[in-house]
């Protein structure tokens, strides 16, 4: 029955997205190839210089044995003084033409860039643009990579999917966050087989997909598109910028944008609810078999740090690993004079602007018996809720020692969960040991947010560098901390 044919084609297609994209291959954008060529000029036969007289073809030519036998007068060749002369005319002959024809081509080079000067100059300017997005891309700039990727991904459309997505680049972790719009759970086609009907001479569902299979397909959807977008954002770095990736993927709420994506950084106007979100460092991606996966959902939940909904056809939210806002490379740093800078504060000051955020977070905080370490509590709908908090101060990316601290103050304490909060990046081994621990993790970029968000101005700038963006090559060693 072509019905049944047709939507078990469907089914197929959508079993096989990232075996698609891995077969297919992937490789970084190519700037040159996004540059625009220069039109060349028509100049016809003056296109190419004239033949330069050569002597060998005006020299006189030794007398061979025949014409020797021959009367004298067949046998008289030009003497060296006629070739010389013939030589000496075909020189001044070329010299001549050969000017002639250099002043043809310069004047239709002038000819060519007074009536085209527009044109050209807008070339040039495009072509300077790409040279520097390049250099902003290699420098690790946050909205230079962001855009790069909005960019590599733009040509992955998948027939029938939403085609929102959003890229945030964090330079002090080197983390790149998708956020990615997933289609509906209405992508399953619910009929399983068509039958012809004799009785009324039609063709009908004669089966249905039971919900659980509908489900069960969804999710390996969902999982695949986790997977794909990490085999592409890693395959396409051009200059190792990112060492870890997270994965929202979020279905696009009723009237959510589905038209596209903003060209600066790839920026949808709506998110949407949550249904799957992961956290993959490069080193554990490189283990993976992408060809050989049976089980993509397993696959996010054992190797990926990542969580599924349940229920994604009901549309029952996760909570992601890292919202989009607390990455938004958009996000600008308040004026000086309105904002402490948490790089050059006093400690204390430091620390208590971190227990007002917690307590504009909705915590009652009680400090612990180090500096910079607090028990947090709220109640929730589930009960109450312990959090333990660490605030480090780092002057370079924090390593997985600190998020190891945490994990056993939680224990010690007997609380539901961690947040570490850190004046710079994270080190990819660090978001590796918070995988599958209730532990969140925010460094300099999302605690700007997090301040942002609930009204708290704060800069987070070296006292020798201009802004954040000073922090992008920030070193990956071990970093001193301060509590």
């Amino acid at each position: 029955m072509v019905q049944t044919e047709k939507v078990d084609l469907k089914v197929q297609r959508l079993r096989v997205l990232l075996h698609a994209a891995v077969s297919r291959g992937v490789q970084p954008f190519d700037f040159e190839q996004a540059k625009r060529k220069l039109p060349e000029i028509d100049l016809g036969s003056d296109a190419t210089p004239l033949p330069v007289p050569k002597w060998e073809e005006y020299a006189p030519k030794p007398v061979s044995l025949i014409r020797r036998l021959l009367p004298f007068p067949s046998r008289r060749q030009p003497s060296l003084a006629e070739a010389e002369e013939a030589f000496a005319k075909a020189l001044e002959r070329y010299r001549s033409e050969e000017a002639a024809r250099e002043r043809r081509v310069e004047e239709r080079r002038r000819e060519y860039e007074t009536t085209r000067a527009a044109e050209l100059e807008m070339l040039r300017r495009h072509n300077a643009e790409i040279d520097h997005f390049r250099e902003r891309v290699f420098a690790g700039d946050r909205q230079g990579v962001s855009e790069y990727y909005a960019r590599v991904f733009e040509p992955i459309v998948d027939r029938g999917f939403p085609t929102g997505r959003r890229f945030a680049y964090v330079p002090e972790s080197k983390l790149l966050l998708i956020e990615w719009q997933v289609p509906k759970a209405d992508i399953v086609p619910r009929e399983k087989e068509f039958r012809y009907n004799k009785a009324t001479d039609s063709v009908g569902v004669h089966k249905w997909r039971s919900i659980a299979e509908v489900r069960a397909i969804y999710r390996d959807v969902l999982a695949q598109l986790a997977l794909r977008a990490a085999f592409v954002a890693f395959g396409s770095d051009p200059a190792s910028l990112v060492e870890t990736l997270v994965f929202n993927g979020v279905v696009p709420d009723d009237g959510a944008a589905r038209s596209g994506v903003q060209p600066a950084t790839g920026t949808a106007d709506a998110s949407g609810t949550c249904l799957i979100s992961m956290s993959i460092s490069r080193r554990h991606f490189a283990r993976l078999n992408l060809t050989n996966i049976d089980d993509a959902v397993e696959t996010i939940r054992k190797h990926c740090g990542g969580v599924i909904s349940a229920y994604p056809d009901e549309y029952a939210g996760v909570t992601p690993v890292l919202p989009y806002e607390l990455a938004d490379p958009t996000l600008t740093p308040p004026p000086p004079t309105r904002a402490p800078n948490l790089w050059t504060a006093p400690i204390e000051d430091v620390n208590r602007l971190m227990e007002r955020l917690l307590e504009r977070m909705g915590y009652t905080v009680a400090q612990l018996e180090s500096s910079g370490e607090y028990l947090a509590s709220r109640t929730t709908s589930s009960g109450e809720e312990r959090t333990v908090v660490h605030v480090r101060r780092a002057t370079g990316m924090l390593d997985v020692s600190q998020v190891r601290a945490l994990q056993s103050a939680v224990r010690h304490e007997r609380a539901n969960a961690g947040i570490l909060l850190t004046t710079n990046g994270l080190h990819p081994q660090a978001f590796e040991y918070a995988h599958g621990r209730p532990l969140r993790l925010y460094d300099a970029h999302a605690v700007r947010a997090l301040c942002h968000k609930h009204d708290l101005p704060v800069r987070i700038e070296p006292a020798d560098a201009p802004g954040p963006s000073a922090v992008a090559g920030a070193s990956t060693t071990t970093s001193a901390v301060e509590r």
